[in-house]
C-alpha cells in the first residue's frame, strides 16, 4: 500500500476506534474499497455528527458517542438535523456544509437499503444551495506565458533562477501535462513511468472514484514528458524491468505530493502572472484546460464531460455557462428578415 494510503487507512480506523461499531459497517462496505480519501472525510463528517447529538440533544447528552447505538441515530428528528446543519453554517463554507450532509445521507441510505432504517431522515431536510461563482482559469494566452516561465525560467529572481535548470525538464512536463489533460494533480502524481506509453500519447491513471482510465495527450507533451523521464532513467538508473517507479519526483527521488505542486504553482505564477497569483491553484490548471478544450472542440460538452471525468454533465455545465457567447453573438440573427 503507498504510504499516502496507509497514512488515510491509520486515520480511518483510528476515527473508527473512537466511534460506535455500526460507523465501521458503514464506511467499510460503502462505495469503492480505494476510496481513502472519501472514506476519511466520511468518518470525519459523522463524527461531528454524532458529537452534536451527544452534546446538544438532550435525550443523549448522558453518553459518549460510542455508546449511540444505530436505533439512536435512526430516531433523530428533522428538526434537529436542520439545527445541525444550521450550527455548521455558522462556522463553514456553504460548500462544506453541503458535503457534510452529503455524508450523513450517504450513511443514512446505506442502511435504509440494507435494511437496518426504515427512513433516511436527511432526504427532508433542508437543503444547501450553492451561489454559483465565476470560473477561475487562465487564457490561452496566459497559460502560453506560465509555460514559458516554466520552461525557461523567464522572470524568475536570480537565486531561483540559478538553480531553475535542476527542476526545469521536470516543470514543464507537469505543467504541460496538467494543461494538456485536465488531470487532477493527485491523479497525475498517483502515476509511474510505467504507465506512460509515449508511442501512443497516453497513460494510464487512477481516476477520483477509483477506475482507471487511459488519458491521452498531445505530441508537444509527449516531447517534454520523453525528455524528463530520459533524465530520471539515466539519473536513478531505471531500465525496462524496473519502470513502476513515480512518474513525478523530487531530486531525491520520492514521489512529488500535491502541496509541492501548490507552491511550483504560486511560484511560478506570482513572477509572471502576478495579478492572478492570489486565485491561482492547481485545480484552476484543470479549469484552464476546460476553458480552452471546451471552446477548441466546438463546444463539445459530452466530450468534455469525459475528459473531465465527470460523474454528471450539471457538472460540466459551469465551463460552457462560463464560456457562453451565444446570447451576444446572436444578438443580429433576425437582422434583415423583417
Amino acid at each position: 500500500m503507498p504510504d499516502n494510503k496507509k497514512q488515510y487507512s491509520d486515520k480511518i480506523n483510528e476515527l473508527l476506534s473512537e466511534m460506535p461499531e455500526f460507523v465501521s459497517d458503514f464506511i467499510y462496505n460503502f462505495g469503492r474499497v480505494e476510496n481513502y480519501a472519501t472514506k476519511l472525510e466520511y468518518c470525519r463528517d459523522i463524527k461531528v455528527y454524532l458529537e452534536f447529538i451527544v452534546s446538544f440533544l438532550p435525550k443523549h447528552c448522558d453518553k459518549n458517542i460510542k455508546d449511540l447505538s444505530i436505533d439512536d441515530v435512526a430516531n433523530i428528528e428533522i428538526l434537529d438535523i436542520n439545527r445541525f446543519l444550521t450550527t455548521l453554517s455558522g462556522n463553514h463554507k456553504e460548500s462544506t456544509v453541503k458535503r457534510k450532509r452529503a455524508s450523513l445521507s450517504s450513511m443514512y441510505g446505506f442502511f435504509v437499503a440494507t435494511g437496518k432504517m426504515s427512513r433516511n431522515p436527511i432526504a427532508a431536510t433542508k437543503t444547501i444551495k450553492i451561489p454559483n461563482k465565476d470560473v477561475i482559469y487562465l487564457t490561452n494566452n496566459e497559460q502560453r506565458v506560465l509555460l514559458d516561465t516554466v520552461r525557461h525560467g523567464t522572470n524568475l529572481h536570480d537565486s531561483v533562477a540559478k538553480v531553475h535548470y535542476i527542476y526545469a525538464d521536470r516543470d514543464s512536463a507537469m505543467f504541460i501535462l496538467l494543461l494538456d489533460t485536465g488531470l487532477r494533480v493527485s491523479e497525475m502524481l498517483d502515476t509511474d513511468i510505467i504507465d506512460f506509453n509515449l508511442e501512443e500519447c497516453s497513460v494510464v491513471v487512477t481516476r477520483k472514484g477509483g477506475d482507471t482510465q487511459v488519458i491521452y495527450y498531445s505530441d508537444e507533451c509527449r516531447d517534454y514528458l520523453e525528455i524528463y523521464f530520459t533524465s530520471q532513467k539515466a539519473k536513478f538508473g531505471l531500465t525496462s524491468k524496473n519502470l513502476k517507479f513515480p512518474a513525478f519526483t523530487t531530486t531525491s527521488g520520492n514521489r512529488l505530493g500535491v502541496r509541492a505542486v501548490e507552491i511550483l504553482v504560486k511560484k511560478y505564477v506570482s513572477v509572471c502572472l502576478p495579478e492572478k497569483a492570489r486565485i491561482i491553484s492547481p485545480h484552476k490548471l484543470r479549469s484552464s484546460f476546460a476553458m480552452s478544450f471546451y471552446a477548441a472542440s466546438d463546444n463539445d460538452i459530452l466530450l468534455l464531460k469525459k475528459k473531465m471525468n465527470h460523474k454528471s454533465i450539471q457538472t460540466t455545465n459551469i465551463y460552457a455557462k462560463a464560456s457562453d457567447t451565444a446570447m451576444k453573438e446572436s444578438r443580429s440573427l433576425l437582422q434583415g428578415l423583417r
